[in-house]
């Protein structure tokens, strides 16, 4: 698989996507806080979502936004587990 580096939300950041992922924005409108990214057999797609800052705790923010993500289907959504993740090479 090949990967093609994307820059997201005007050049604040990059990623490395498969290269058979197309932009959505470029069909259709997406949100400011969104890049949206498909595969181009419709098989999956890729969503950044830039979130909102809650004051809580990162579980209960986690929850806050999922919560906000699913909206009408929330008492059908559970989230089974959760876990940390320490990424060493960032401050």
């Amino acid at each position: 698989m090949s990967f093609t580096k994307v820059e997201l939300y005007g050049g604040a950041m990059t990623v490395d996507l498969p290269s058979n992922f197309a932009d959505v924005s470029q069909i259709r409108q997406v949100p400011d806080n969104q890049e949206v990214y498909l595969d181009k057999d419709g098989l999956s797609s890729i969503v950044f979502d830039i979130l909102e800052r809650v004051d809580k705790p990162d579980l209960d923010a986690l929850k806050y936004h999922l919560e906000d993500v699913v909206e009408d289907d929330v008492n059908a959504t559970k989230l089974w587990t959760s876990n940390s993740a320490v990424f060493s090479k960032l401050p």
